[in-house]
């Protein structure tokens, strides 16, 4: 764990950990492109409602009939375009959305390993893919859906979708593809929570032993009067926050999972991760001792006669514990500033919604065009599959039509 060594060989080491400054150059460029993708929409939409309002000849009214009154036409040069989300309103609106997936995921009751990595992804195809272009309440049910099958937590589809009103089947695998490229196919998510499990139970097992380790001895004196309970208290409260905080910052992104259930043990009793951290790692730890292997004999003895192995000590080297606490203290920050996206308004997520209403629907603003779909691409022509009995013998093919 010093280093990380076996982390930084995982694909969520290699293409999904930035630095801050990175992760907002990368949310800036997002928000951009998503920018740029609007006004060629709104462009589009022009171009179209302008052709709608030419005034075409009319059929004389005969005179007996009432004059109707004329409507007024919308012009759309009139229109100004719309104000497009900021980096921080779209952040906003994605942190907004995690919070509701781990609502939805509570319906069916689903485990931590599923709900954490469902958020995961969210957070991910959004890092690179404007909300202005794929709105996340569209996402909800597949990614969860998808997180099922990834975490071995699989729910028949039909069952999935009784649990949640107004949603079909087609409905949750339509943009799978979608979301499976969007997070680049990476679907193992490396999480804290197997690490959390690890560290408690390393805590509680060396607490349960009795002897001259002067290290353990003082981490005991530390969390007396009752280390046991203590641990088992600040289990629950770290889990908690491993759940919650944890997936709406950005500790993903900056930190390994052994940080990242540091820092949220340290939320949960920061004199406990102290102590835990200068036992396994300061100065003075007692772990990691190497230990020498005797050589044997011709008739496989001990050539000290004994048979008992001799421990040497490992090579000193520099305690991690002073460069630990620093960057567990910072992840912890990190996840307490993840709470304040709970206290927006709603008069402020309502806002950003309906900003982000009107730049996907100019037809509505402009009297005529196409709303801005999944992607804002612009309508494409239906592909010509040639005459219709062309296309029966096709289709009646057992290997399908010729790819020429």
């Amino acid at each position: 764990m010093a280093e990380d060594q076996l982390y930084t060989t995982t694909t969520q080491c290699k293409t999904w950990s930035y630095g801050p400054t990175a992760l907002a150059t990368i949310r800036e460029n997002t928000n951009a492109a998503g920018t740029r993708s609007i006004k060629r929409g709104w462009k589009r939409a022009r171009v179209e409602a302008s052709t709608a309002n030419t005034p075409l000849a009319t059929t004389p009214i005969p005179s007996n009939t009432p004059t109707p009154v004329p409507t007024p036409s919308i012009d759309p040069l009139s229109v100004p375009d719309p104000m497009t989300l900021t980096p921080a309103e779209e952040l906003t609106l994605v942190n907004y959305y995690i919070l509701k997936l781990l609502e939805m995921s509570d319906v069916f009751s689903f485990p931590s390993n599923v709900k954490s990595t469902a958020c995961v992804f969210l957070s991910r195809f959004h890092l690179n893919h404007s909300v202005h272009a794929y709105h996340p309440k569209l996402l909800l049910s597949t990614i969860l859906f998808l997180a099922t099958k990834t975490e071995n937590h699989y729910i028949p589809l039909s069952e999935f979708c009784k649990r949640i009103p107004k949603i079909t089947p087609e409905a949750v695998l339509k943009y799978e593809f979608t979301v499976a490229g969007g997070i680049r196919w990476d679907f193992d998510i490396k999480q804290p929570l197997r690490a959390a499990e690890g560290g408690i139970m390393e805590l509680l097992t060396a607490l349960a032993l009795t002897g001259g380790d002067p290290g353990l001895q003082t981490l005991k004196d530390k969390l007396a009067p009752n280390p046991v309970r203590r641990v088992q208290d600040a289990h629950g409260r770290m889990k908690a926050y491993l759940t919650k905080e944890a997936l709406v910052s950005d500790v993903y992104y900056h930190y390994t999972p052994p940080q990242i259930f540091l820092g949220a043990l340290w939320l949960a009793d920061k004199e406990l991760t102290e102590a835990y951290i200068e036992w396994r790692f300061g100065e003075n730890s007692t772990m990691g001792r190497v230990v020498k292997k005797k050589k044997k004999d011709k008739k496989g003895k001990d050539k000290a006669g004994n048979g008992e192995e001799e421990e040497a000590p490992a090579a000193k080297t520099l305690p991690l514990a002073p460069k630990l606490i620093p960057t567990v203290a910072a992840c912890a920050e990190m996840m307490t500033k993840a709470q304040e996206y709970e206290k927006i308004p709603m008069d402020v997520l309502k806002r950003i919604d309906k900003k982000l209403h009107r730049c996907q629907n100019p037809q509505k603003f402009l009297g005529a065009g196409t709303p801005l779909g999944f992607g804002n691409e612009a309508p494409k022509k239906p592909a010509d599959d040639g005459p219709p009995e062309k296309k029966r013998k096709a289709d009646d093919d057992l290997f399908g039509g010729s790819l020429r």
